[in-house]
């Protein structure tokens, strides 16, 4: 599914990188530019801004050679583009948010020239869209396609853009203009993993497999890709035992993936299995979503640890909203909030803004469970309305979908009941 940054996980994050469009456009009557954040000045000399990756990592060698690059040839549009790119895919597979900011800057001075090329401006609207800005990056990549309706990069983003506000008409929309001008397996699974989101888990997860079986040389991140998605349409439809073996081909194609460290971490804590959880992150906690699920997992277990971690969990998202951050993470922040702190009420309120800005299948099952833990069953009817619309099939969610029209009901009867 879509980070969902992406975030929201599953459509298309990394892909974004192998197909990346380079050339050149004109953008004759773009809208102003969003603002992305502010610059964040500490008030301590002392205070810790950033743990620095190591040097062993073959992605930090990676960019770390693409900047030499670049700031020797700085009027190289290309190494400019391919330099911002590798920090947006490497804050996406570590869930640093701050190398969105790097690779904004990188591009920056092209933001300013005129024309802009279009290559930099699908920097933009990647960086609006992993930043959950996604009204904005829709509005970007829309003018993008009206220069270079055949930008299949552009067309794949619209498609996840679209998907993760709920807008599935569109999002079909989207992928359709990827029928015959690209990959098969990359066209299958925008469409695939569209129809698993909407009511035909079984069709999607069959198209994604046929053309992932007839690839088999693919990059392993598009087959890590590919693989997490199939595990989400195997979940939903209630094939847990196939849905494990398609998250564990995803991390053995992608080790260490953020994304699909969340998402197999939260199919084990549904499974009861705290233990493998812990297992699974413990060496990701610089991650915010691997921690929290190290201290869900752990305050599952019971284990002295998770007060502990609890306590620092919520410094992160306190300083995510300093750091202007924290839409990013509303979801999870939902989450931590009704679990670990068990404030349903204040759970809600999150999980209802959250709504407003994305409405994957993880944002349909957070507001439900905190408007029941709330006692608040009918706050949560554009959900159940979202659902019925959509036809999501997620076994979880539909329990919940069910708990819910159920209280709504039961509480429309007791006035009834009530009066002489």
């Amino acid at each position: 599914m879509i980070r969902r940054d992406l975030p929201s996980w599953k459509l298309l994050p990394r892909l974004r990188s192998l197909i990346f469009i380079t050339a050149f456009g004109l953008l004759t009557s773009l809208p102003a530019r969003a603002e992305i954040g502010v610059p964040y000045l500490p008030a301590d000399d002392d205070q810790i801004l950033q743990t620095l990756p190591s040097s062993s990592d073959v992605r930090v060698r990676a960019f770390e050679n693409l900047r030499k690059q670049q700031q020797a040839q700085p009027d190289d549009v290309t190494l400019n583009v391919q330099l911002a790119q590798a920090y947006i895919d490497y804050g996406r597979a570590t869930g640093d948010a701050r190398y969105l900011g790097r690779a904004l800057a990188v591009v920056d001075p092209w933001l300013q020239k005129t024309p802009v090329p279009i290559s930099v401006l699908m920097i933009e609207a990647t960086v609006l869209q992993s930043r959950h800005l996604f009204t904005q990056s829709r509005a970007l990549l829309e003018q993008i396609l009206k220069l270079d309706g055949d930008n299949g990069a552009a067309w794949l983003t619209l498609a996840s853009v679209a998907q993760v506000q709920g807008d599935m008409t569109y999002a079909r929309h989207a992928c359709s203009h990827l029928l015959g001008s690209m990959d098969a397996l990359i066209t299958a699974a925008c469409l695939g993993d569209l129809s698993a989101v909407t009511g035909r888990a079984k069709e999607g997860y069959q198209a994604i497999d046929i053309l992932l079986k007839q690839e088999p040389n693919e990059p392993a991140s598009i087959q890590a890709w590919a693989q997490g998605l199939l595990a989400d349409a195997a979940k939903y439809q209630g094939e847990l035992q196939l849905a494990e073996q398609h998250f564990q081909a995803a991390l053995q194609a992608a080790p260490g993936d953020n994304f699909l460290l969340a998402d197999y971490a939260d199919f084990l804590l549904d499974q009861n299995r705290p233990r493998e959880v812990i297992a699974l992150v413990k060496d990701y906690t610089q991650s915010d979503t691997s921690f929290l699920r190290l201290a869900l997992a752990e305050a599952m277990l019971g284990l002295p640890q998770a007060a502990q971690d609890t306590a620092e969990m919520a410094q992160r998202f306190r300083d995510l909203e300093v750091r202007g951050d924290d839409q990013l993470y509303a979801r999870e922040q939902a989450r931590f909030v009704l679990e670990l702190q068990h404030d349903a009420a204040r759970a809600l309120k999150i999980a209802q803004s959250n709504w407003t800005i994305q409405r994957a299948p993880e944002d349909v099952r957070i507001y439900l469970e905190a408007a029941l833990a709330a006692q608040q069953p009918q706050a949560a009817q554009a959900v159940l309305d979202f659902i019925e619309q959509t036809h999501l099939e997620d076994p979880k969610i539909r329990a919940l979908e069910a708990e819910a029209r159920k209280a709504i009901s039961a509480n429309a009867l007791t006035p009834a009941m009530a009066q002489p």
